[in-house]
C-alpha cells in the first residue's frame, strides 16, 4: 500500500506499508530517505496502516491477535509513529480488522473485519461502534467514495453502495453495470471513481466517474487484469495492467499505454508536487515524471534470510530473490542480478570462499524444487550445479578448495531423509548422506589443518561435529543450536559458541558448554547468526513464536555484542529500527557491520 498525503507546504508525505513489513515506513523527501516506523506492540502483526488525508502526522495501525502476547487491536499516532495509543475497541475472539478505510475530513472511519463485519468510528477512533453498513451480507472488500462507501459482498460478484455513510447511512443499494452473465474480478475505488473489471460475455473495464450514479461504456479492450485508482486534485486517476500492458487514465479520461518498472504496478500515487510514486511488487518503490523513466526510490521491505560481502559487494538473499550492491553502498537502487519474483525464490543460505572473496556458493528454493548455485564474480552471474524436489538450507565451502562443497537438506520420500549433501567437484556430482536431521548452520573447524573438520548446527536437535567434511557425524550438545561460530581471533583462542534459546560456549571442543550471561535481558531469546571482526563477536536475535499451552513468544531483540570471546553479551542495536534481524555480515574493507531484518532491508553500523 502506498499513500502521498499533502502536507500545508504543497509537497508530500508518502506512507508505505505491506503484510511483510512489521510497521511501515515513511518519507517527507519524495524518497530521498526513509523512517522505519515502529510498531505499537512488542510483537508486531500489522494488517492495515492508513493516513489521514486531512493531517498527515495522524495514522492508525490495525493488528492482528497473536496468543500468548496480544489481542487485536487499532492504534493511532498523532506524531508519524514517534507514540502510539491504543483505541477504545475490542473485537470477538481472534477476529481482526483486515482493512481500514479513512474518509477524506478524517475523522470517520470504517473497519472491515475478518468475518466481515463492519465497525465504525465518527470521532477519529476515540470510540467505536458496530454498524451493519452491509445489510446483514458478510463483506469481502470496502472503500470510501467520497461521503460514501462501497462494498462487495463475500458471495457476491457485484458491488452496493451505502450513501452518506460519513453522516447518515443510507440502506445499501446494488450499483446496476452488469449484463446477465457478468461478474466483478476485481475492482477499485477512489474519490468520486470507481474501476471495477468484469468478467463475461462483453466485459472490460467498468468505470463510473460520479460515486456509481452512471457508468461509462465498457472498455472491451481492458479485459481482464487488475485495476488501481487513486484521488487526484487534478482528476481521479486509473491504472489497468493485464497481459503485459499497462494503460493509464491520468485524469483525463484517456487510457493511454505506459511502460512499468517491473512485473506489476502493486500501487501507485499521483504525488501533490509533481509526478507518481510506483509499487512494483518485488523491485520495490520508483518516482516518474512521465511513466518512461523510473528512479528507484526503495528497496523492498523484505524479509532478509542471508547476507554476504564478496569482494567489493554486499549480496542479500531475500525471499524473493538477491540483491547486490557494489561496496560502499551509495543509495537504495540495488540491482537484483537474476530477477526477483513474488514467490519461489528464496535464498536460503550464501557462503563465501575466504582465499577468493569473488567466489560465492548459495542455496536456492524455487517453487517446489531447490538449487545449489555458484558465482565466480561475486554474485553477478550464477551457474547452477543441482536441482532437487526437497528444502535444503544452509550452504558451507571447504577453506582450502573451493570445488568441495555441503548443503543442508531434508525430503520425505518412502523415508524421511535429513542430511547434508557433498561435492568435491564443484557441483558436478553430489553425495547424500543421511544423518536423520537437517541443519541451519555450519562452521569450519580452525585446528583442523586438513579443512575437513565442521560445526553443523540443527535447531532444537543440537551441535554436532563431522571430522570429514559430513561423511560421518557425531553429537556435541543437545541444547538449541539455531546457529554456530568459531571464534578465531579472540583472546581466550578458538572457542565454540552456539545461539538459540541461550548463547552458550565451549573450550573443550564441545565437550562442555556454559550459558553465556546477557546483561539487562530476560525473557525467551532466539539467536539465529553470528558474526566477527577483530576479535570482537555479534549476534542477530529474531522473533519466533513456540506453539504450546500456554505459547512461547519471543520478540527480537536486536544486535548483541560481545568484546570477552562471547563470555558476556550486550545490546548493540543502537537506533536500529527493526529489532527482527535474521541475519549478520561484516564488511572489513569499509568497517560496517550489516545486519538483515524481517521486513525492513538492510541496516549498517561502523564497526
Amino acid at each position: 500500500m502506498v499513500e502521498c498525503l499533502p502536507t500545508p507546504d504543497g509537497d508530500s508525505l508518502i506512507l508505505v506499508s505491506a503484510t511483510a513489513t512489521p510497521g511501515g515506513f515513511w518519507s517527507e523527501d519524495s524518497g530521498d530517505t526513509w523512517h522505519a516506523i515502529e510498531p505499537p506492540t512488542r510483537y508486531p502483526i500489522g494488517t492495515s496502516l492508513v493516513g489521514n488525508p486531512a493531517d498527515p502526522r495522524r495514522w492508525w495501525l490495525a493488528t492482528t491477535s497473536l496468543p500468548g502476547a496480544h489481542q487485536s487491536g487499532v492504534f493511532r499516532t498523532e506524531d508519524r509513529g514517534a507514540h502510539w495509543e491504543r483505541l477504545d475497541l475490542e473485537l470477538s475472539g481472534s477476529d481482526y480488522f483486515q482493512s481500514l478505510s479513512v474518509h477524506k475530513d478524517g475523522q470517520v472511519l470504517v473497519g472491515l473485519t475478518a468475518n466481515g463485519d463492519t465497525f465504525v468510528s465518527r470521532d477519529g477512533g476515540d470510540s467505536w461502534q458496530a454498524e451493519d453498513l452491509s445489510g446483514g451480507r458478510p463483506v469481502l472488500k470496502l472503500a470510501f467514495l467520497g461521503d460514501d462507501v462501497l462494498f462487495q459482498p463475500s458471495q457476491e460478484g457485484t458491488l452496493y453502495a451505502v450513501r452518506d455513510a460519513s453522516g447518515e447511512p443510507q440502506p445499501p443499494e446494488p450499483l446496476e453495470f452488469l449484463e446477465s452473465e457478468q461478474f466483478i474480478f476485481s475492482w477499485a475505488a477512489a474519490g468520486t471513481t470507481i474501476g471495477a473489471v468484469v468478467l463475461g460475455r462483453h466485459g472490460g473495464l467498468a468505470v463510473s466517474r460520479d460515486a456509481g450514479h452512471t457508468w461509462d461504456a465498457i472498455h472491451q479492450d481492458l479485459y481482464g487484469g487488475s485495476v488501481v485508482v487513486k484521488a487526484s486534485p487534478t482528476g481521479d486517476q486509473i491504472l489497468h495492467q493485464n497481459s503485459g500492458i499497462t494503460r493509464l487514465d491520468s485524469g483525463n479520461g484517456v487510457f493511454q499505454k505506459v511502460r512499468r518498472p517491473g512485473d506489476l504496478v502493486a500501487d501507485f500515487c499521483p504525488l501533490p508536487e509533481g509526478g507518481w510514486l510506483t509499487a512494483d511488487r518485488v523491485h520495490g518503490l520508483y518516482s516518474t515524471t512521465n511513466w518512461k523513466r523510473f528512479d528507484r526510490v526503495g528497496v523492498p521491505a523484505t524479509p532478509v534470510t542471508s547476507l554476504a560481502v564478496s569482494e567489493e559487494a554486499l549480496l542479500a538473499g531475500t525471499e524473493s530473490g538477491l540483491f547486490r550492491s557494489p561496496l560502499p553502498i551509495a543509495g537504495p537502487d540495488w540491482k537484483s542480478p537474476e530477477g526477483l519474483f513474488v514467490s519461489g525464490n528464496h535464498i536460503a543460505g550464501m557462503d563465501v570462499w575466504a582465499q577468493n572473496p569473488s567466489l560465492v556458493w548459495r542455496t536456492r528454493r524455487i517453487n517446489l524444487t531447490c538449487a545449489a548455485e555458484r558465482s565466480s564474480d561475486a554474485g553477478q552471474t550464477w551457474l547452477q550445479t543441482g536441482t532437487w524436489p526437497d528444502a535444503i538450507f544452509a550452504v558451507h565451502i571447504h577453506p582450502l578448495d573451493p570445488d568441495r562443497v555441503m548443503h543442508s537438506f531434508g525430503y520425505l520420500a518412502a523415508t524421511e531423509v535429513l542430511g547434508v549433501r557433498t561435492t568435491a567437484d564443484g557441483g558436478a556430482s553430489w553425495t547424500e548422506h543421511d544423518h536423520g536431521r537437517f541443519y541451519l548452520d555450519f562452521a569450519a573447524d580452525p585446528s583442523d589443518a586438513e579443512g575437513n573438520g565442521v560445526w553443523m548446527a540443527s535447531y532444537t536437535n543440537g551441535l554436532y561435529y563431522s571430522p570429514d567434511f559430513g561423511s560421518s557425524w557425531e553429537a556435541k550438545t543437545t541444547e538449541e543450536a539455531d546457529a554456530v561460530v568459531v571464534t578465531t581471533d579472540g583472546a581466550g583462542g578458538n572457542r565454540v559458541l552456539i545461539g538459540g534459546d541461550a548463547i552458550r560456549y565451549s573450550d573443550d571442543g564441545g565437550t562442555t558448554f556454559h550459558t553465556a550471561h546477557i546483561q539487562r535481558y530476560r525473557g525467551p531469546l532466539r539467536v539465529v547468526a553470528f558474526a566477527q571482526y577483530n576479535g570482537v563477536l555479534f549476534a542477530a536475535t529474531a522473533s519466533i513464536w513456540y506453539p504450546g499451552n500456554p505459547p512461547e513468544i519471543t520478540a527480537g531483540r536486536g544486535v548483541l555484542r560481545s568484546m570477552d570471546n562471547g563470555a558476556t553479551w550486550q545490546n548493540a542495536s543502537g537506533d536500529l529500527p527493526i529489532l527482527d534481524v535474521r541475519a549478520l555480515a561484516v564488511d572489513p574493507g569499509e568497517r560496517y557491520l550489516y545486519a538483515g531484518t524481517h521486513g525492513g532491508s538492510v541496516y549498517r553500523r561502523p564497526l
